[in-house]
């Protein structure tokens, strides 16, 4: 091992691990090779430079740590193995151990189409798991892709994804990678899943050209030329299919509300067809269904988007001369399985006659614990996306693909009706009815391996107060009604 750079941190002492090496060096963390002892494997451990000096670098560390942990069950995104502190307070990760990045392919082998697309779809899907599980990772970009022996790409670092309080330009500029940041995060306006999508395109782009989309120089500039950046057109890339850099276009508008969602991105990657290529690896099946969007699973990929207004939400798909955007406006209606149909909105209200029904329901209402109830006919619904403090989902028909089934429901508490989602989660109320033992009686499934649990606040609890205890399967979906209580 070399010797330690002048104001690094010594070598820290990990419980568990023996043989630490330095891997890798950063602002705000040093990344080393280990070998877990328990297990005899070479893991990375993050350890971050600073000490938890306070409750709020604590709590921003349990955030961090919670997040990556919830979505390293993907297998696109860097596997976590534990977390914790070292005795003299530094906080460290430990991961999988990878072979490289992406950052280091693209400045000795930029990537082709093919792979470039291949690519995409894997952290594409990465992150649409992320997204439904309200968490963003904010800081996409080569160096965070990395690959293994065994895996072509996986998506790590969501150390940036929980600090939702950083709003100062200057700040951004500082702790984000500038090349691959959306104009959105110079300023004060708050992140949401568009960034992620414009980090992809633009880490896409730079995969196979080489360097960042309208980036010159390898350090960073100041933020008045970075703002300047943002005019200028992104060229096409020789030797790559001009519908390819077409769709990363679009993935990299200036306007947040004019990019696809990353589940639209998603499909957008999968329905190209290359020249002398084979067809799209690395699907899961649980982002797309039958390469046609249904139009609950069109509502899901908007409602992750990055505007309320609907008026201003575009529907992606490809065209034959490329990337065609619909406006989701009153005369615009959402995908069907047969194409375009009118008079739809763009977000299903409830409810939605599913034509599922679940007769055992009827013999339920004595066993449910105080205030809870099953509905007769089965409610199914994409996505939880938690924004800030409030959650929502789409109703979707249940012979389409689906994220949630409703096993229960309840009346919310008056002292809830203003409560944000995770004041709603933790109520003891609500917790009674949805739970694992509900679940169980209620789907006839007495070993719910693999299942996750959620509860969907009232879309408006001033109208109408009823909350639903939701049972899914993740990112694969369900592609039929499951829980029919029958």
């Amino acid at each position: 091992m070399t010797d330690t750079p002048p104001g690094a941190l010594p070598t820290p002492i990990v419980p568990g691990l023996t043989d630490l090496q330095v891997f890798a060096r950063g602002g705000y963390a040093t990344v080393y090779r280990a070998t877990q002892i328990s297990v005899d494997r070479e893991v990375a451990v993050k350890v971050e430079n600073r000490t938890l000096a306070s409750d709020r670098d604590q709590a921003r560390f349990l955030r961090e740590a919670r997040a990556a942990g919830r979505m390293s069950s993907h297998p696109h995104v860097v596997d976590l193995f534990d977390v914790g502190v070292t005795i003299d307070q530094h906080p460290y990760l430990i991961m999988e151990l990878c072979d490289g990045s992406y950052a280091e392919r693209m400045r000795t082998s930029p990537l082709g189409a093919a792979e470039a697309r291949d690519l995409g779809i894997k952290i594409a899907d990465a992150l649409a798991h992320s997204h439904g599980a309200g968490v963003l990772h904010r800081d996409v970009k080569p160096a965070n892709i990395l690959y293994s022996h065994f895996n072509s790409a996986v998506l790590a670092d969501f150390g940036l994804a929980v600090v939702a309080e950083m709003r100062d330009a200057t700040v951004a500029l500082e702790v984000l990678t500038p090349a691959y940041a959306p104009p959105e995060m110079f300023s004060h306006s708050p992140p949401s899943p568009a960034v992620d999508v414009y980090a992809l395109c633009a880490t896409l782009y730079a995969v196979m050209h080489g360097r960042p989309p309208r980036w010159q120089a390898e350090r960073n500039p100041s933020l008045v030329t970075v703002l300047e950046m943002f005019h200028q057109p992104i060229p096409g890339i020789p030797g790559i299919p001009e519908e390819l850099v077409d769709v990363l276009r679009a993935g990299m508008a200036n306007d947040p509300a004019e990019r696809p969602s990353v589940v639209q991105l998603h499909d957008m990657l999968v329905g190209l067809q290359l020249e002398g290529a084979g067809p799209p690896i690395g699907l899961l099946g649980g982002v797309h269904h039958g390469g046609v969007r249904s139009a609950g699973a069109a509502s899901d990929a908007e409602a992750a988007g990055t505007s309320a207004d609907h008026s201003r939400t575009r529907r992606w798909f490809l065209g034959a001369t490329g990337v065609v955007a619909l406006a989701a406006s009153a005369g615009v209606g959402a995908w069907a399985a047969g194409g375009l149909t009118s008079g739809q909105p763009a977000v299903p209200t409830r409810p939605i006659t599913t034509g599922v029904h679940r007769p055992g329901c009827a013999t339920l209402p004595e066993a449910l614990p105080e205030g809870a109830r099953c509905a007769e006919e089965l409610e199914c619904f994409g996505p939880v996306q938690v924004r800030g403090q409030r959650a929502e989902a789409s109703q979707v028909p249940c012979d389409t693909r689906h994220t949630w089934e409703s096993y229960a429901e309840g009346e919310l508490p008056r002292t809830l009706l203003d409560a944000d989602h995770d004041e709603i989660v933790a109520d003891p109320t609500v917790r009674k009815i949805c739970n694992t033992e509900t679940f169980r009686l209620v789907s006839g499934i007495d070993q719910p391996t693999g299942w996750n649990l959620e509860v969907l606040p009232p879309a408006d609890p001033q109208t109408d107060a009823t909350y639903r205890c939701l049972a899914g399967r993740g990112l694969d979906g369900l592609a039929s009604p499951t829980l029919t209580g029958g």
